[in-house]
């Protein structure tokens, strides 16, 4: 049976506006996201490009066309710029609060998960960074820089072998990325192949020539094997191009220090402290060396600044008991070397001084108590006189001095002794 023509016609008219309608949908639906693709792009078009490391007047320039840009319109990526620029900067709390930001804004872009996860990194929150590396590989980042990255966080967690696969797979896609190669000698030297990681330094250095943690380790790797010239060759070279990092003084104070020049290493030490004063590495070591000089004043304040900035610092409590206790503060002492017996039941430093510091106290206080005011009434005794003689009742003779006795002379005496020859 044929169909009628009128109820063909309806169904093709039907049709025919149904594909109208969804194509109008579409049509929309696509200007609508270039407009927004457009008006993101106008936001963020005057953003600069990203300042290198260390060009300190581009990266303020820059810092001041992203703020500018964020207080206009606040993109998800002008926050995230911003914040590698504040991480370039060293300002690195700043840093994670924008990319925060922008990860709020947009959970959704691999590369910010990659700043975070660098910026976690230098917060030293290696647990959290690599959980956030790892949700940038997810997100389909695919560089060298994020498997250095990963390469890195997975070798501070002890996790070698991982850490290895994912660095090679880094130079694979950058076979000249001195970073990597940075990384490669920083697993041997934890592994405890000094010779191999000194060649893999060496290799890194090569390759990036201001990549300042490369002399960092190897003049840490000479002055431990006793090399100290190498290891001042390096540190220069170091502080030729980062005049200004601490963490170079510092390493400079410690070579000074194995090598027994404490007056030069606590230059380089005080010099750390002015230009990062929550470097707790540093008030530990010049306690050591004020403590060597038996200035246990000034050692005790840096040993409680170590404390104050770093509370889990090993065995800090045991040098804080060991300042007390030289400078007859007992009970102080005995306080500081209980806790460190507390936190560390091994530590036989902390359960001498406590031993010695309670035997001094109490000997101290017998001491003192044979000088304290007697306030015991106590009945008066009589003292025992002693008995003096009664001369009226007894007669004493005077003991008569001997008569001087006279005697001759001996004939003997008087006789004449001629010399002689004469008769």
């Amino acid at each position: 049976m044929s169909e009628r023509p009128g109820r063909r016609s309806a169904e093709v008219r039907a049709y025919r506006w149904f594909s109208f309608i969804r194509s109008f949908t579409l049509s929309l639906f696509i200007i609508t996201l270039l407009v927004a693709c457009s008006d993101d792009n106008r936001q963020t078009a005057h953003i600069p490009d990203f300042p290198k490391l260390g060009d300190s007047s581009r990266a303020e320039g820059a810092l001041r066309a992203l703020t500018q840009s964020i207080n206009q319109s606040s993109s998800s990526s002008a926050y995230a710029k911003r914040a590698v620029i504040l991480l370039t900067m060293g300002r690195v709390s700043d840093a994670l609060a924008d990319i925060d930001e922008a990860i709020n804004r947009n959970d959704n872009i691999g590369s910010f998960y990659l700043t975070r996860a660098q910026i976690l990194r230098a917060l030293q929150q290696p647990e959290k960074a690599l959980q956030n590396a790892q949700r940038a590989e997810i997100l389909g980042v695919d560089t060298p820089e994020l498997y250095t990255l990963q390469g890195d966080l997975l070798q501070q967690q002890n996790q070698f072998d991982k850490a290895k696969l994912y660095v090679a797979k880094a130079l694979q896609m950058a076979p000249y990325d001195g970073e990597a190669y940075f990384f490669n000698g920083l697993m041997a030297a934890r592994q405890g192949d000094t010779a191999q990681a000194l060649v893999l330094y060496e290799q890194s250095l090569r390759l990036k020539p201001r990549y300042m943690e490369t002399y960092n380790q190897l003049a840490s790797i000479y002055r431990t094997l006793g090399d100290l010239n190498s290891a001042l060759v390096y540190n220069e070279q170091a502080l030729h191009y980062f005049p200004d990092n601490a963490k170079l003084y510092y390493g400079r104070g410690m070579i000074y220090h194995t090598e027994g020049k404490l007056d030069s290493a606590m230059i380089y030490y005080q010099q750390t402290v002015k230009m990062q004063p929550n470097y707790y590495q540093v008030y530990f070591q010049m306690g050591l060396i004020n403590q060597k000089y038996r200035n246990y004043y000034s050692a005790l304040a840096n040993y409680q600044h170590v404390l104050q900035l770093r509370p889990q610092f090993p065995r800090i409590d045991t040098y804080i008991g060991y300042c007390h206790e030289q400078m007859g503060q007992y009970e102080l002492a005995i306080t500081a070397y209980t806790k460190a017996a507390q936190l560390n039941a091994t530590d036989q430093q902390a359960v001498a001084g406590l031993w010695r510091s309670q035997r001094r106290q109490y000997a101290q206080s017998s001491y003192n108590s044979l000088f304290l005011p007697d306030t015991v009434a106590k009945p008066l005794t009589p003292t025992r006189s002693r008995a003096v003689l009664d001369t009226t009742r007894v007669h004493i003779s005077t003991i008569q001095p001997k008569s001087r006795v006279t005697t001759n002379a001996s004939d003997s005496l008087k006789r004449t002794v001629k010399p002689i020859g004469q008769n």
